[in-house]
């Protein structure tokens, strides 16, 4: 009798929305863990590996430990010996045990200094690791299984860890607010449109466009245009950035429809704003 889980079985899943992977690395491959829609925990089984992304360069992982990789975030993980690994995913951290809920401890999450770090196993969470091993090895692509574990393995966090490596765990997770606003923002200069800021954030359009009408109540396309706006007044004023690079900056067709647009949106038109920007400056000068 077969131990994998039958293709035609109505809760078999070639990749669960939530719920493990397990890996085997030689010295020196590597494994990339890439921006997108899911959270991953990397628990590493046996031998070391280095892990690098925008968080944090050239970290040693050290056999019997685990470090969170965000979903904004890009990792590359390069083996340093023969590895073991076992990847969990999951879109939102929580479980379906209430009795101690992740949003009791959010509070909390200013009064620690965050860096990227790796947590050991303790033995609850070696024993879950080693059952979902011998499930993965052996074809388990169950739905159910895989969301079961997912939730048991966030049950054991919350009753086995303690509440500041919870924390530390999860930082970007619990400051989401601060993580998408900041990603947003150091990100939207470098983009033209909607879509491509939501691809370089690491999101699909649609979860993008939801995230970010729950943190700026905004839709990003009125958003970033009025980015553009405050930003091209900026440089009006504040500076003197020639109007042609101003006009190739962002794109615009030519010097009549980088006046349409100054007309619009600042009811003057460009060099009519940047000279009465010069004259406020040199009576402010002069007092």
């Amino acid at each position: 009798m077969s131990n994998q889980c039958p293709a035609t079985c109505h809760s078999y899943t070639l990749e669960p929305e939530a719920g493990f992977k397990y890996y085997t690395l030689k010295e020196g491959e590597k494994l990339l863990i890439d921006r997108g829609d899911q959270n991953s925990l990397v628990f590493l089984m046996s031998g070391n590996f280095e892990i690098t992304s925008e968080e944090r360069r050239d970290y040693t992982v050290r056999e019997g430990h685990f470090v969170f990789c965000f979903r904004a975030y890009c990792y590359e993980i390069t083996a340093l010996t023969d590895v073991e690994i076992i990847k969990a995913h999951f879109i939102a951290a929580g479980a379906a045990c209430d009795m101690i809920p992740f949003n009791s401890i959010v509070g909390k999450i200013k009064k620690i200094n965050y860096k990227f770090t790796q947590v050991a196993f303790n033995e609850p969470m070696t024993l879950l690791l080693q059952s979902m091993k011998m499930y993965l090895q052996n074809g388990m692509k169950c739905n159910h299984l895989h969301r079961a574990k997912i939730q048991e393995m966030f049950v054991i966090f919350k009753f086995f860890y303690t509440q500041q490596i919870q924390l530390r765990t999860f930082y970007n997770l619990f400051d989401r607010n601060q993580s998408f606003v900041s990603l947003v923002k150091n990100n939207a200069p470098r983009v033209k449109t909607v879509e491509e800021l939501a691809d370089i954030c690491g999101f699909s359009i649609q979860h993008f466009n939801n995230m970010f009408k729950q943190e700026f109540h905004d839709t990003p396309y009125s958003w970033m245009q009025k980015q553009r706006i405050i930003e091209i007044e900026r440089l009006l004023t504040e500076t003197n950035v020639p109007l042609k690079s101003i006009i190739k900056m962002y794109s615009f067709t030519n010097h009549g429809h980088f006046a349409l647009f100054c007309r619009k949106y600042l009811k003057k038109t460009p060099l009519k704003i940047r000279k009465e920007a010069r004259a406020k400056r040199d009576t402010e000068q002069q007092q």
